[in-house]
């Protein structure tokens, strides 16, 4: 409750400085998000493809998302931004295969921002290792806005970590990469990587990550939530 409370006076502060519209719509509505259970809570889900995995340094390369509305996934709200970065890819080319001239045909860094401020509106972020992607979104809202919006959001990573030590089971390294978690919860393998994909590939976990915590009725989100 003392987060919620926290969220809401800093939203008030932080729309009363926003210049960017969309920025300024989402900041406005987060502190109206209510969260309940999974059946009845809006969410997005969001991937970054990056160039590396500083934020001062590196850039966003593609934005992907999907939505989650009603426990199920929405198919027609999938979207994917190629941004035009103005680095190199270098050597993360080898994990989300994007070359130089396909990220120099996107669009500007603050155009996909816009887009995805739009589409999370009203929504709790849904994220697999939220850290990482946060604060590359929080340095690139920095560049563009003057601000770092807040984030409701819940981390498929951090659930399946939390669930874990309660029942304290063994984990090993990579445990709780994306793939190898997807394998335990016997969901399809992806061949190919982007950032719509892996969103994609978030949700789908989410949701049988909520099926296996509670499989008599929709999980409550609210103790799995973090504020940033």
């Amino acid at each position: 409750m003392f987060r919620q409370w926290r969220l809401r006076r800093r939203c008030r502060t932080l729309a009363r400085n926003c210049g960017q519209g969309s920025l300024k719509s989402y900041i406005e509505d987060c502190p109206g998000v209510q969260i309940d259970k999974l059946a009845n809570t809006p969410l997005i889900a969001v991937d970054l493809e990056l160039t590396g995995l500083d934020p001062k340094q590196n850039k966003i390369i593609a934005i992907g998302w999907t939505k989650i509305d009603h426990g199920r996934i929405r198919f027609g709200a999938n979207r994917h931004i190629l941004v035009n970065a103005d680095q190199s890819v270098g050597h993360s080319a080898a994990i989300h295969e994007l070359t130089d001239s396909e990220v120099a045909s996107g669009v500007p860094l603050k155009s996909g921002l816009k887009a995805l401020f739009k589409a999370a509106r009203g929504r709790v972020w849904l994220f697999h290792h939220a850290g990482l992607d946060v604060a590359f979104l929080k340095q690139a809202c920095l560049a563009w806005a003057g601000l770092t919006p807040p984030f409701a959001m819940l981390d498929t990573m951090h659930m399946e970590l939390m669930m874990r030590k309660r029942r304290d089971l063994p984990m090993r390294q990579g445990d709780l990469q994306l793939a190898t978690l997807r394998a335990r919860y016997n969901l399809p393998r992806y061949t190919a990587h982007n950032a719509l994909i892996d969103a994609f590939a978030t949700a789908e976990l989410m949701l049988a990550i909520a099926a296996k915590m509670d499989t008599g009725n929709s999980i409550r989100l609210q103790p799995h939530m973090k504020y940033f």
